[in-house]
């Protein structure tokens, strides 16, 4: 029994690892993307004084602010003390610290290249619907919940969020070992659903966060 406990305890650590050189491996290919578009291949160099702003290099700067920006370092600490505080008889602040981060890397890197290659926007703004009546206004807040917006204004499945939440949320199967993958993809869609729910009393109600 303690030769199997050993090593169940070895297989979690080595998972923990791998998730965590993924996440760091992620956000190393994010800035150096960033730094390859911003010399952009063969061409000149721009005159240091001289900034351009592109969609390529506008993706990568959503990218690295969405991933590391204070609200997100926040959100990340701040939700690992709660779980803490909640569970405190079997919950390490570090591990869930490191949970949470790896997390967060691996949705938001999931994300991005998705809808770098995909073209489509990561802007999950809500933009209200201009017509009237209640069917429209539902089924605008319906279809919002699940698309994501191209260049031209048309909306396509938001195949990149969809992704990203369920990477994320498969990322945290490292460390939390009472969850199972049938928990992760029923709790994932669930948030889908309720996001839905949400959207639709955020447009009924005119209320704009």
């Amino acid at each position: 029994m303690m030769v199997e406990a050993r090593i169940g305890t070895a297989s979690r650590r080595a998972t923990r690892c791998c998730m965590m050189t993924i996440a760091l491996a992620a956000t190393a290919a994010g800035r150096a993307s960033a730094q390859m578009q911003a010399a952009g291949g063969d061409r000149p160099p721009e005159p240091r004084s001289s900034i351009h702003i592109t969609p390529e290099n506008a993706r990568v700067s959503q990218y690295l602010h969405e991933l590391a920006s204070p609200g997100a370092v926040v959100g990340v600490v701040g939700g690992a003390v709660l779980e803490r505080l909640r569970h405190e008889d079997r919950t390490d602040l570090a591990e869930q610290i490191a949970s949470r981060a790896t997390q967060r890397v691996a949705g938001v890197s999931v994300r991005h290249g998705l809808a770098a290659a995909m073209h489509l926007s990561t802007d999950d703004r809500y933009q209200f619907c201009e017509c009237r009546g209640l069917g429209p206004r539902v089924g605008h807040a319906l279809v919002a919940s699940f698309t994501d917006s191209r260049a031209d204004g048309s909306r396509a499945l938001a195949v990149p969020r969809i992704a990203g939440s369920y990477a994320a949320s498969f990322a945290g199967l490292a460390w939390d070992h009472d969850r199972s993958v049938g928990n992760v993809l029923a709790g994932t869609a669930l948030s889908f659903g309720l996001h839905a729910l949400f959207n639709i009393g955020r447009e009924l109600t005119g209320i704009r966060r």
